[in-house]
């Protein structure tokens, strides 16, 4: 099904993604509690964007929106889910609530909530592997998972946390924030974008697009932090200043980072030349924060 702008993509594929994942985490996990623990933290709720992601630009690139190409976005979304497990932990980000409810290791326990994070992983590559038919899939995403991706941004964000040497290290922040957030919503339109052979103007405008938001995204995130309470973000606020946390917002304040959000969306948007309305529409998510 073709839609042709943002609030009906999400309305129709969000409960689809919902669904597929609900269904197929009870049916292939052989140990029981186990699939219940991994199940309890994918379908605590969440926006779906990465798998959504995945899907528009597939959609914008004519590519199927089949039951495989549903199975690969909600591969995606089992990789995000285990990253934000992990976050959570006591050693991480230490944090008690995610998406409106308890964080997986204190509902289950710590060593539960880690083996979760672990099945969940390679499931999810599992399911882009199978959904997409593509080792150049595969490889897109471990590229952005990896040291080099989302866990080297982590690490990145732990070793600048109270550290006064990186506070104002531009170059480091903006290292971290696009390996921590960016690189996986990169990878989701870059695998599709390696299904097609198409004009190279048009692959580095999608590019542009994708790299725009990926870099918005984290910021967003960041100034939820301070302008959202716990109720209306859905997980705990009011964290990053008193955990000692150096990022955008810590670095240029809360202006400043909207002023840099609504640059990385006009050029987002100029990127797509008013011919993708749906892809156009992830940024209406960010705008929450700039009022």
């Amino acid at each position: 099904m073709t839609t042709t702008n943002f609030p009906t993509f999400v309305k129709t594929w969000t409960p689809r993604i919902n669904s597929y994942l609900k269904e197929h985490l009870a049916s292939e996990i052989d140990t029981l509690q186990l699939s219940k623990i991994m199940a309890y933290s994918v379908m605590a709720g969440g926006k779906r964007l990465r798998p959504l992601l995945f899907l528009a630009t597939r959609q914008a690139l004519n590519l199927p929106l089949d039951e495989a190409a549903l199975r690969a976005a909600c591969g995606i979304e089992f990789i995000h889910t285990y990253s934000l497990i992990h976050d959570d932990l006591p050693e991480m980000d230490n944090s008690d609530l995610r998406r409106g409810q308890l964080t997986s290791h204190k509902k289950w326990g710590t060593a539960q909530a880690v083996l979760a994070g672990d099945g969940l992983l390679p499931l999810g590559l599992e399911w882009i592997a199978t959904g997409t038919q593509s080792a150049k899939a595969i490889a897109i995403m471990t590229d952005a998972i990896g040291p080099n991706g989302m866990v080297g941004g982590q690490y990145l964000d732990i070793d600048a946390t109270n550290n006064q040497e990186t506070a104002n290290d531009r170059d480091l922040i903006e290292r971290m924030e696009w390996r921590k957030t960016g690189c996986l919503l990169l990878a989701c339109v870059e695998m599709p974008l390696a299904e097609v052979k198409i004009e190279p103007a048009l692959q580095a405008d999608l590019l542009t697009f994708a790299r725009s938001f990926g870099r918005a995204y984290q910021i967003y995130d960041d100034l939820v932090d301070v302008l959202e309470t716990s109720q209306e973000a859905g997980k705990e606020t009011q964290l990053d200043e008193a955990d000692g946390k150096n990022n955008t917002l810590t670095q240029l304040g809360v202006a400043a980072s909207r002023k840099r959000i609504n640059q990385l969306i006009q050029q987002g948007q100029a990127s797509l030349h008013g011919d993708y309305p749906v892809l156009s529409g992830f940024f209406e998510i960010l705008k929450r924060v700039l009022a």
